[in-house]
């Protein structure tokens, strides 16, 4: 009983640890969307998102060519050279796919 209940602690302190880094990527990644992007492209970040699925932007992401990929919704975009701003964007983006399901909440 001891070892069933440790495994069960254990599996729900390691689900929250992992998803709040996704989480606290996705926040960040709004907060960067917002300076970096927003004024630029015209538009919010979930309307971006929408543009491509989960798997393109993660393809985009994993091949170096989110910075393009970027621009080609946005000409106007400024290139973003830091790769954790990049991964935070990714991440806020991806969140808001074209078949990710998410709605924003309001602002």
């Amino acid at each position: 009983m001891k070892k069933t209940s440790w495994l069960v602690a254990t599996i729900i302190v390691l689900n929250i640890a992992l998803s709040s880094n996704v989480d606290a990527s996705v926040i960040k990644g709004k907060r960067y969307y917002i300076k970096l992007l927003k004024a630029s492209c015209g538009f919010k970040g979930d309307v971006m998102g929408r543009y491509h699925t989960k798997l393109e932007w993660r393809n985009a992401y994993r091949s170096g060519k989110l910075n393009e990929t970027i621009k080609q919704i946005c000409p106007t975009a400024p290139d973003i050279k830091s790769k954790k701003k990049l991964k935070n964007i990714y991440h806020f983006l991806s969140s808001f796919a074209s078949d990710s399901g998410n709605v924003p909440s309001c602002n």
